[in-house]
């Protein structure tokens, strides 16, 4: 029976016009390659290819064995993915966050301490990709910025987190100090947060026009908001500590969120002993402020 990497080979000299150039491309010998198509034909049974002495052509049967070709290569990708997917999905729990919180890597350390023998992965994303696929059962678990409306979800509040912004001391809004709207921002180039999720997704929303200077990295994040006059932000359990700036706290509605964990009440019996855990363990999620971010120690939002 062919093999795969002959129907790749097919194409290639389909594809190239000559055994040469498809031998080339695929970084075998020519030699090589002409044995291979030879062998593809006795395995089907029929001529594919009008050899000349300079060029190769397919003949009406190898057209259309070409066309299948294509297809089942495709099909054989899909299968290669949806396999990944399945081993990902079942080796594994997943938790997914719409923010890169303090609160889902102290989840991520329980989960792995109740399921001992089982990898845990956590990942931020977008809310409306994590309903979906904690729907689909893809991921196992997840961080909302508040409770679901979902009713197929199992939830529980976890810790509350409040946006306060970062304003230089010679700022108009410095003056402020009781509190600021996200409209009296507006307009203004502010540096967001260096991670993607929940709070930088408020900011372009209610930030329309102001000039977002967002940062590839918490390096250069550490860097600029260390070295402009600029606004940035800073959170409760997210905070950052900079010199001629004042914390003004943020009083829209929308700058405090409360986390709920959940996870499919389907799924409840198997994740029993993690609730009671974080039932019982509460207090863990509701830490006073911790230490200012910095590079060093905020690494593991990237390789999350």
């Amino acid at each position: 029976m062919f093999e795969l990497h002959q129907l790749e080979q097919f194409i290639a000299v389909a594809k190239y016009g000559t055994v040469s150039k498809a031998a080339e491309k695929l970084n075998i010998t020519q030699p090589a390659l002409s044995r291979s198509l030879q062998n593809l034909e006795y395995e089907l049974r029929t001529p594919l290819f009008i050899r000349t002495k300079n060029k190769i052509a397919l003949t009406k049967t190898g057209e259309y064995a070409a066309d299948h070709a294509e297809r089942l290569l495709g099909q054989a990708d899909s299968m290669l993915l949806q396999i990944q997917e399945f081993y990902r999905v079942n080796s594994k729990l997943i938790i997914a966050s719409c923010a890169p919180c303090e609160i889902l890597f102290t989840l991520k350390d329980m989960i792995k301490d109740v399921f001992s023998n089982i990898e845990c992965e956590a990942i931020i994303e977008d809310e409306d990709e994590i309903c979906q696929k904690l729907s689909e059962g893809i991921y196992s678990m997840a961080l909302f910025s508040k409770e679901h409306p979902n009713k197929e979800y199992f939830q529980i509040p976890l810790q509350a987190e409040k946006l306060f912004a970062m304003i230089p001391v010679n700022h108009p809004l410095a003056e402020k100090k009781e509190g600021i709207t996200f409209s009296q921002i507006d307009g203004e180039a502010v540096i967001p947060f260096p991670l993607k999720g929940h709070w930088n997704d408020l900011l372009k929303e209610k930030l329309p026009n102001s000039q977002l200077l967002y940062q590839s990295s918490i390096e250069s994040f550490d860097k600029v908001i260390h070295a402009s006059n600029l606004i940035s932000f800073e959170s409760n359990i997210l905070p950052i500590e900079l010199e001629n700036h004042i914390r003004i706290p943020i009083l829209d509605s929308e700058a405090e969120i409360t986390y709920h964990f959940a996870i499919l009440k389907s799924s409840r019996e198997y994740f029993q002993h993690l609730i009671s855990r974080i039932n019982n363990e509460k207090d863990i999620f509701c830490k006073p402020r911790g230490k200012p971010m910095k590079p060093s120690s905020s690494q593991k939002f990237f390789k999350e």
